[in-house]
């Protein structure tokens, strides 16, 4: 099957589509957040295989690193290239390359092979995530976006419980297996050249997908992404603390058990699962300003009760609560930024978006090294905590001033 260079515009409704293919967008978003994690179980048989290599331990966490490398310079140039290309044609190019690249780990016989399958899978994981987003913008319009993005939040947290104990599982009978989860992608851009023909325009979202109070065009505004994507970098700095560091701060309070230890990381997924479920619901209630605000009190919440105690059940309960957190807050980012941003900026938003989200994974453990070498893991969350809150304050200042939780500052 070919894709036509004249492919329909984009068919939006108040509802958005149907069922397939809300299925088939949530699934290429779902699939971003297994680009690393998904073959951690893998890592030390990995280094068992190659531990004749000179360098083997860095260059093993630099195999689970190396995508978000290719993300952060990649999502740019696709964001740019959706707004002008065939979205479609993008897609599937992207999903083909995650395919490739992450079950390249399956037949690959060094090391160097091995990092240019990961490079690979960057490059399909930056098209994927600004697609998907860039299609969600183009689809779903006013509160059904809001609901979308909570079903794709929750999507995310979900797909990300089930592919790490997918990849545990198949890791578990060669250090090779876990690489075959990433083959998933292959039947998913299948399903999304069929069903995504008809709602794909060949140069961005066009008149027909701009609605009331949405501008078709415009620059691009840099302002707003600047507020945006620096927050959502500082957002997704401080949240990975939780899968960097704290394993550390649970074997400090007598945690032996990695299957414990990851039972309680998946307890802080689960935990996220009902705010972005229910994402529609709580921006008919609060602002997206609010949300945000009341995100990073969670957080910091959830990282003080962590940072000041050496009770187990305490520090838990700060996971969980710090999890309440991040629940709603990937929609809230997605559906703040692309609703201000004019259609035929949607493409490079969701580019700049997706880099700032991977930037800051990517950063989180060069933030956190030297605030755990000069306070202990205890005190590096604390020194968290008290940041997150201070940015909270400073957030729900602006909602009062835009005049209460309901009003947009």
């Amino acid at each position: 099957m070919t894709i036509s260079s004249q492919a329909a515009e984009p068919r939006p409704s108040a509802q958005g589509p149907g069922a397939a293919v809300t299925v088939t967008v949530l699934l290429v978003a779902s699939m971003t957040v297994m680009a690393n994690a998904t073959i951690s179980p893998s890592l030390p048989g990995l280094k068992a295989h190659f531990a004749d290599q000179p360098g083997i331990d860095t260059l093993a966490g630099l195999i689970l690193t190396l995508p978000s490398a290719s993300v952060i310079l990649a999502a740019g140039l696709f964001g740019w290239a959706a707004d002008r290309w065939n979205r479609l044609a993008l897609l599937v190019f992207s999903l083909v390359c995650y395919g490739l690249g992450g079950a390249s780990g399956l037949v690959a016989h060094s090391l160097t092979e091995l990092l240019a399958g990961r490079a690979l899978l960057g490059l399909g994981v930056a098209g994927s995530m600004t697609l998907a987003m860039a299609y969600a913008t183009d689809l779903w319009h006013g509160p059904a976006r809001a609901r979308y993005m909570g079903l794709q939040g929750a999507a995310m947290s979900g797909g990300g419980v089930v592919v790490m104990v997918l990849g545990g599982m198949l890791a578990a009978l060669h250090w090779r297996g876990a690489f075959a989860v990433y083959l998933i992608a292959l039947p998913i851009a299948v399903a999304a050249l069929v069903l995504l023909r008809p709602h794909t325009a060949r140069r961005g979202a066009l008149a027909s997908g701009v609605q009331p109070g949405e501008a078709a065009n415009g620059p691009f505004p840099w302002p707003l992404f600047a507020f945006t994507g620096g927050l959502a970098f500082v957002f997704m700095s401080t949240f990975y603390m939780m899968p960097t560091r704290m394993p550390f701060r649970l074997a400090e309070l007598g945690v032996t058990s990695s299957a414990f230890t990851g039972m309680i990381m998946a307890g802080m997924m689960l935990a996220a699962t009902p705010g972005a479920l229910f994402y529609g619901v709580i921006r008919r209630h609060a602002s997206a300003m609010t949300v945000f605000a009341a995100s990073f009190a969670l957080m910091a919440s959830g990282f003080l009760m962590i940072s000041q105690t050496g009770a187990l059940p305490v520090s838990i309960l700060g996971v969980f609560v710090a999890g309440l957190g991040i629940g709603p807050s990937m929609a809230n980012y997605t559906t703040y930024f692309l609703n201000r941003v004019p259609a035929n900026q949607r493409g490079r938003a969701a580019g700049m978006l997706t880099t700032a989200f991977f930037a800051g994974q990517f950063s989180s453990p060069l933030v956190s090294a030297p605030l755990v070498n000069a306070f202990g893991i205890q005190g590096a969350f604390l020194v968290l905590s008290t940041i997150m809150a201070a940015i909270s304050v400073w957030l729900f200042g602006k909602v009062a001033r835009a005049g209460g939780l309901l009003a947009e500052a």
